[in-house]
């Protein structure tokens, strides 16, 4: 199979899962929408970017919270869900939805982990911001100790962020989920101030990007790979606020697979693989 071949195939098999996710979300009134490179692609190709390899999707932390609890109650057999929740070895504060039945080894480390490494769609949790000043220097800090303690090693940052990492990757591994559920707590404290703005802190750099109060007031349909799916009706000051001029193209040089497998397999699980 040409990596060409394998992009579709996987593309083929995400679209199968987002087919799911939004049967879901639409039969329990939970609201969701297309996002970032997914969004994009929609806005700007009318399906896949041609050189993006994954699906994304940001839902309303209420919402959010309802899909974990329900997932496995209502979703077909074959669909995971996944997050550090269910797999305590699962490294990210979002959550992902994999197919049984499949491989998408991204890492070599990955090897190593126990959890489900299936071919996934990303749901990120939109949470409030807190209303300026110190409030929200301090969910600023929350976040960055969420995302050290669910990762286990630090962002990179610099400043007053870079040494608190540095400060609190020196306690005890067994203090992690702690600490991470107390940052947790603190970022989600505003979630009751509908005049608050939204973020999606999954990484250092995109908790300090904010959205609109009302982003999640509104829903349209979009046309996805044929397909219409939901959207937030405020696209387009989404994808200015995530990526600046979103419909010029990168240069040639980066549109790669961002996403390329180290082991891709489309009808067995990695445990199958490796017995």
């Amino acid at each position: 199979m040409t990596q060409r071949e394998e992009i579709e195939a996987v593309w083929n098999t995400e679209r199968e899962i987002l087919d799911v996710v939004h049967r879901v979300c639409t039969e329990n009134n939970l609201r969701y929408s297309l996002a970032y490179g997914t969004l994009l692609g929609a806005v700007r190709h009318g399906g896949f970017i041609p050189w993006d390899d994954d699906v994304d999707l940001i839902m309303p932390r209420e919402d959010y919270e309802v899909l974990l609890k329900i997932w496995d109650k209502v979703a077909p057999t074959g669909y995971i869900l996944q997050n550090s929740r269910t797999d305590p070895d699962f490294t990210q504060n979002f959550t992902k939805i994999r197919k049984d039945h499949t491989t998408f080894l991204q890492y070599e480390s990955e090897r190593y982990k126990g959890y489900h490494k299936g071919i996934f769609v990303d749901i990120f949790p939109g949470d409030r911001v807190a209303p300026g000043g110190l409030k929200r220097k301090l969910q600023y800090v929350a976040c960055a100790v969420n995302l050290l303690y669910t990762r286990g090693f630090p962002s990179g940052a610099k400043g007053i962020i870079g040494v608190v990492e540095r400060i609190l990757l020196r306690t005890p591994q067994g203090n992690y989920v702690k600490w991470r559920e107390r940052a947790e707590s603190l970022i989600r404290n505003w979630n009751g101030r509908i005049d608050c703005k939204y973020f999606f802190p999954n990484t250092i750099e995109s908790a300090k990007r904010y959205y609109k109060p009302g982003l999640f007031q509104q829903q349209e349909e979009i046309m996805f790979c044929g397909k219409q799916y939901c959207c937030i009706s405020e696209s387009d000051a989404f994808l200015r606020t995530s990526y600046g001029n979103y419909m010029q193209l990168p240069p040639e040089s980066e549109r790669i697979w961002k996403h390329h497998p180290i082991l891709i397999d489309f009808k067995h699980n990695y445990e199958e693989l490796t017995e």
